[in-house]
């Protein structure tokens, strides 16, 4: 008895107007939970090309709408009455760390840590199971960021080139300096550095933004069509199928460009356009609003610290000059950076001192 209402609540759902396109998937109450599971990406990127820039999902009981217009991720972000993104955030941590967290305020005192001689600020969380959060994240995020940028400098010469000639430009102009900075990357413009590093975030970063509803909400989306979203229901933004690997944005998306983020004139591109409209949100590897990483600038400054030292002091090159960047983990699509699904033998020296770069 009990099997046959909960099938007759699947095959029968209390839909009103205005609703996003649904799909139920064909098994009852699971929906469509082992394919998202399995790789979100492939199964989005399926249901996009199938209902459009919004739809909804039935995945293990719960009803998911996905809203995939850059667009219109404003009505979602900014939205702090209808829409709530704490019990996802502690369900997640509870899963992690067994952690019941009420509240997390992000940012609260500022302090500055000395390590190697270079002064990194950093950003303290309000307690103890906060900073376990927060040192998660950067094990778990910044570790394979690193490993990607690496990676993609060492698989496309001409970026790793690009980058280096930069770098050199810096040491060269300290050096005429009486008193040089500490921290080269922190006294001058890395414009090129920053490209690639956007480029590899482009590729590797794949977050999902997660809110509950919690009362009915009419969405607004760009083009003036509304949608009713019902409370108890979700929504998931998901960056990386839309604007970070949507062609209609990104030319060749598939592609490691490493001046896809750079004008003519060697200065920041910030300039994309979909449908002719010029976009707020072309990349979002650190989230978006008041949900943004905290840790983004110690994260930044970290990962690029720890390449230019590796360029600096190292001498690097492929065991196997014909490899390719091993494919990335699917199961890790939603969770921050993607993982990779294998290893990229690298020899590496020490530089002499009298060896250039």
């Amino acid at each position: 008895m009990a099997f046959t209402l909960i099938l007759m609540s699947f095959l029968i759902p209390v839909r009103q107007k205005n609703e996003p396109p649904l799909d139920k998937g064909l098994i009852p109450w699971l929906g469509h939970a082992l394919e998202f599971g399995k790789d979100a990406a492939k199964f989005l990127a399926r249901m996009k090309e199938k209902h459009g820039d919004i739809f909804t999902v039935c995945v293990a009981g719960h009803y998911v709408t996905v809203l995939l217009d850059p667009n219109s991720f404003d009505a979602i972000i900014n939205d702090t009455v209808f829409l709530d993104f704490t019990r996802a955030r502690n369900q997640l941590l509870k899963r992690i760390f067994s952690l019941q967290l009420p509240s997390i305020k992000p940012t609260v005192y500022p302090f500055y840590v000395h390590i190697n001689r270079t002064y990194m600020q950093f950003f303290m969380l309000e307690d103890v199971s906060a900073c376990l959060v927060g040192c998660f994240s950067f094990q778990c995020n910044a570790g394979p960021a690193a490993f990607w940028l690496l990676g993609f400098l060492l698989t496309h010469p001409e970026a790793m080139e690009a980058v280096k000639s930069e770098i050199r430009c810096l040491t060269l102009q300290d050096t005429s300096l009486q008193h040089p900075p500490i921290n080269p990357l922190e006294a001058h413009s890395t414009p090129v550095f920053d490209s690639v590093l956007s480029e590899t975030l482009r590729l590797t970063a794949a977050v999902m933004i997660n809110r509950e509803v919690v009362q009915d909400k009419i969405l607004r989306m760009a083009n003036g069509k509304e949608y009713h979203l019902r409370q108890g229901d979700r929504v998931c933004l998901f960056p990386f199928l839309s604007p970070q690997m949507d062609p209609e944005i990104h030319q060749d998306p598939q592609i490691f460009k490493y001046d896809r983020f750079l004008n003519e004139d060697i200065t920041v591109k910030d300039k994309f356009y979909k449908k002719e409209k010029r976009l707020k949100y072309y990349t979002l590897p650190w989230g978006a609003g008041k949900n943004i990483c905290v840790g983004k600038e110690f994260a930044v400054t970290a990962i690029k610290q720890f390449v230019f030292l590796l360029l600096t002091h190292l001498d690097m090159e492929m065991c196997d000059p014909e490899a390719k960047l091993p494919p990335v983990n699917p199961s890790r699509y939603g969770f921050g950076m993607l993982q990779p699904d294998g290893d990229l033998q690298v020899r590496y020296r020490l530089k002499m001192p009298q060896h250039k770069m």
